[in-house]
């Protein structure tokens, strides 16, 4: 119970943690400046719009942002996971949101089905208890799949094969990680890993090249669909703290933190550093994203400022949001590449 425990801690202190900076201020970029724990652009990053309208109690400018989920199929259909309210849900690309009967109120990990999107996986803490819940209709309605033994795992992580929506990866705070093969009816340990995994990212073209991300900033390799992983972390140190794979180009990998930001084209076995614009050392990089449709634009978040670049990160351009949280997530529309969505959280 006390490595529980102190895993658990371990993880909350890493999603919650942030520094100060000297670094130059970047240009301001909101539209009309107001913010909101939701953050858009429509073009492509050079503005971004505050989403922030809600029809109930719950204000999305109060809320942490703990998971994004975009519908593969229709981006105007988004789900945020929250620290403390649960799962807010929009049908119309942000300008409305409305809160989900879902039965925790902080939700880590948040999946869409990418071939049916109307099947959804959340993971929550419910009674102290660390659970993946599934709905069949689009949020509506969910069922326990998962728990953890006791009051101390957390399910920090899911992710989704991208070529088979059955088969399903969940990182447990305990160092744990489990896989399932038939839509989370039933789950197998695959992997005691050094550390607990904050993150688990699969190849874009092949499903047994998978990266996972451990408390610490180590980074580690599986060429076999998770049934052994090997330490990749080589010339690139320790202090990621988010990692992200190519959505196009197989075998690249990205990984950001403390220690800057590296990009990988041979599935970690050689990493390059990219000049980034502010000092990572002290705004760390929280959060990547490569569009969809571009491999040369590339985003990341460092507290409250978003860089882009559109040259595979030769150069960026800088823009600042006007709030007090940092950001968290970023996420790309796969339907529109001039979309994405910022989620912000408490520092």
């Amino acid at each position: 119970m006390k490595k529980y425990l102190y895993s658990t801690f371990i993880i909350l202190s890493i999603f919650s943690f942030s520094g100060c900076s000297l670094a130059p201020e970047p240009k301001v970029g909101v539209s009309g400046g107001a913010t909101s724990s939701i953050m858009k652009t429509i073009d492509g990053g050079v503005s971004w719009e505050a989403k922030g309208k809600t029809a109930g109690k719950v204000s999305l400018n109060s809320v942490d942002v703990l998971s994004l989920a975009i519908n593969p199929y229709d981006g105007k259909n988004v789900f945020v996971g929250t620290l403390r309210n649960g799962i807010l849900k929009t049908d119309n690309g942000g300008e409305d949101w409305s809160l989900l009967n879902f039965p925790a109120a902080k939700v880590y990990g948040l999946l869409i089905d990418n071939m049916q999107s109307h099947i959804m996986y959340a993971t929550g803490v419910w009674q102290g208890y660390g659970k993946i819940f599934k709905s069949v209709d689009s949020g509506n309605e969910w069922n326990e799949i998962y728990t953890s033994p006791s009051n101390g795992p957390i399910v920090v992580s899911l992710t989704m094969d991208k070529f088979n929506s059955n088969t399903i990866y969940a990182t447990i705070s305990d160092r744990q990680i489990i896989k399932s093969v038939d839509g989370g009816s039933s789950w197998q340990n695959i992997f005691a890993a050094p550390g607990p995994v904050t993150k688990l990212s699969i190849d874009s073209t092949n499903p047994n090249l998978i990266y996972i991300l451990m408390v610490g900033g180590t980074v580690m390799r599986s060429m076999d669909g998770g049934r052994t992983f090997d330490p990749i972390t080589n010339n690139i140190g320790s202090g990621s703290e988010t990692i992200e794979t190519d959505p196009i180009n197989s075998n690249t990998v990205y990984t950001g933190g403390r220690n800057g930001l590296y990009r990988s084209k041979d599935a970690g076995n050689n990493w390059e550093e990219i000049r980034v614009l502010n000092d990572p050392k002290i705004f760390p990089i929280k959060a990547i994203a490569v569009n969809p449709s571009n491999s040369g634009e590339i985003l990341y978040g460092a507290n409250q400022a978003v860089y882009k670049s559109i040259d595979g990160g030769q150069s960026w351009s800088s823009f600042q949001l006007e709030t007090k949280k940092i950001i968290d997530i970023i996420r790309y529309d796969v339907n529109a590449s001039n979309t994405a969505y910022i989620g912000l959280r408490t520092k």
